[in-house]
């Protein structure tokens, strides 16, 4: 898919990239071809082989980061982080990623010391609000120079460009994509409460924070696919069709339902149904 994306190339802003195509050129070949001497075609062509994601997003804007989202897709890993709060003391609890092998939560004292290791595989990092939050979080545990091998593709801003604002759990009812659960109450600052009970003796609350965290990683790809659908229409990215990634059952990762129902009513809210 990157094949047809010039952004990345000195010179070509999105004006200049959309006339080209409008005119027959939609691809590197064609490019070079029709603008003989860009030396770029052929370190983009180089730098795909290698994949070198970084080489490619560096040179475009975050919102645009979608178009390796194909390319990368099986060297990605998808990310969410859990804190205890907002505030310069606060810590990561717990990190949940998804790659093709499925769900993996790194967890405080246990094997969250383990997570820089397992990210340095990846080429693609995928977030929702990430550059913001989960990232420097990450870098304030474990150094500046974790994630810095690999391109970042942050949901938050590459939905924006399509005019769908807020937080993830109100974008993923608007587009159609979450899972029906009876943890859809609960929200960061109940991640927060889940980890302070798990801390003080509560046997559930750790599970149950872990499969919270789960739920909100699992609904990344499907956020990524349709963002990549919807940015491609009108370009030559659009003839390559739906994405489909891998769907990972986590309907076993146990909860405590009690919990669940507990801290919805601290909100006035209603938890749903306990069965999943």
């Amino acid at each position: 898919m990157l094949v047809h994306s010039f952004l990345h190339i000195p010179d070509i802003d999105a004006d200049a990239e959309e006339t080209l195509w409008s005119e027959g050129v939609t691809t590197w070949e064609q490019l070079a071809a029709s603008q003989p001497g860009i030396e770029a075609i052929e370190q983009s062509i180089a730098r795909l082989e290698a994949r070198d994601a970084i080489h490619f997003s560096s040179a475009m804007p975050g919102y645009e980061s979608w178009r390796l989202y194909r390319d990368f897709l099986e060297e990605a890993v998808f990310l969410d982080i859990e804190t205890t709060g907002l505030g310069g003391d606060s810590y990561t609890t717990v990190c949940g990623t998804l790659d093709m092998d499925g769900f993996h939560a790194f967890v405080r004292g246990e094997t969250l010391d383990d997570l820089p290791e397992y990210l340095s595989q990846f080429k693609l990092v995928v977030t929702f609000n990430g550059r913001a939050f989960d990232v420097p979080f990450l870098r304030r545990e474990f150094g500046s120079d974790i994630l810095e091998h690999a391109a970042h593709m942050d949901l938050m801003h590459v939905l924006r460009r399509l005019g769908l604002k807020g937080g993830l759990k109100k974008i993923e009812k608007a587009m159609g994509v979450g899972r029906p659960s009876a943890l859809d109450t609960l929200d960061g600052r109940d991640a927060v409460s889940l980890w302070k009970m798990s801390q003080e003796g509560e046997p559930e609350a750790l599970d149950t924070l872990v499969r919270y965290n789960a739920e909100d990683v699992l609904v990344l790809p499907r956020l990524a696919a349709l963002a990549v659908r919807d940015h491609s229409v009108g370009t030559p990215m659009a003839a390559y069709g739906e994405i489909e990634y891998p769907e990972h059952d986590i309907s076993g990762m146990p909860f405590d339902a009690s919990l669940v129902y507990h801290l919805a009513s601290l909100r006035g809210k209603t938890a749903h149904a306990y069965a999943d």
